[in-house]
């Protein structure tokens, strides 16, 4: 792509020291390339410059052009702690928008952490299917459910830790983190 235009540049170089305009440059382009090789204003913009004295076909190197980054240290960064983002910038010199753009380059996607109430043994994990199963049991002989009354009290739980995003493969769920002592500071109210 970048050939083609340095080749049209050298083109219209070649009909501007032949004595024409940009438009009849551009004419001559398009019969023989096809409508949407050049535009006027860029025939006129590169006319202006042979006008002027610069004959430089090339662009010319650019502020906003795209940071080259290590791919391999961005991933490297990332496995070894999949909760940085702005870290990685920092760490590689690079702003967060061209970490972000190579994350995604990566196939990785940003991704909220899923809470779950506290690790379950296996031990744990049986202990509460046997109590569910008995509960379900006895209502069946004595209805006890439709018996409990709630009182006024209601328990909040005031120490919930936000949740952190984390970089994952698009195709892989969410990472889980249990809540540590969820229950372990409440107030009534």
């Amino acid at each position: 792509m970048e050939s083609d235009k340095q080749h049209f540049r050298h083109i219209s170089l070649f009909y501007y020291r032949k004595g024409k305009n940009a438009v009849q440059a551009r004419k001559e382009l398009t019969d023989v390339n096809g409508e949407g090789v050049l535009t006027v204003r860029q025939c006129q913009n590169w006319f202006a410059k042979f006008r002027s004295g610069n004959f430089d076909v090339e662009d010319a190197p650019r502020s906003g052009r795209p940071v080259e980054a290590d791919k391999d240290a961005i991933k490297a960064s990332v496995d070894a702690n999949r909760r940085i983002t702005r870290e990685i910038g920092l760490r590689l010199n690079l702003s967060n928008s061209t970490v972000y753009d190579h994350l995604k380059g990566l196939r990785l996607s940003s991704k909220l952490h899923v809470w779950v109430p506290h690790v379950l043994t296996e031990k744990n994990l049986c202990r509460r299917i046997d109590i569910c199963d008995s509960l379900l049991k006895r209502h069946e002989n004595d209805p006890f459910l439709k018996r409990i009354t709630t009182g006024d009290n209601k328990w909040v739980v005031y120490n919930n830790v936000k949740r952190k995003r984390s970089w994952s493969k698009k195709d892989e769920p969410a990472q889980t983190i249990s809540k540590a002592d969820i229950h372990q500071k409440k107030l009534s109210v």
